[in-house]
């Protein structure tokens, strides 16, 4: 039971970081509203919060890449 709730964790989170990579900037603004919250009622791990911010912070830096290069 515990491995199958850690599997869907898993592929949520996944899920999350795939959709992170293609997000702009005011798209990922929303999303950190909508992850704040999940973080304060629990619905998310510390471990699954640690990931999605890995993925955040690259994905901020892939945007300030392209506006560098833009401009």
């Amino acid at each position: 039971m515990r491995n199958r709730r850690a599997a869907e964790e898993n592929a949520d989170v996944e899920a999350r970081i795939a959709q992170i990579k293609q997000m702009t900037l005011d798209q990922i603004a929303v999303f950190q509203c909508r992850i704040l919250t999940d973080i304060t009622t629990g619905r998310i791990s510390p471990r699954e919060v640690s990931a999605i911010d890995r993925a955040l912070r690259k994905r901020l830096k892939a945007i300030e890449k392209q506006l560098r290069e833009a401009g």
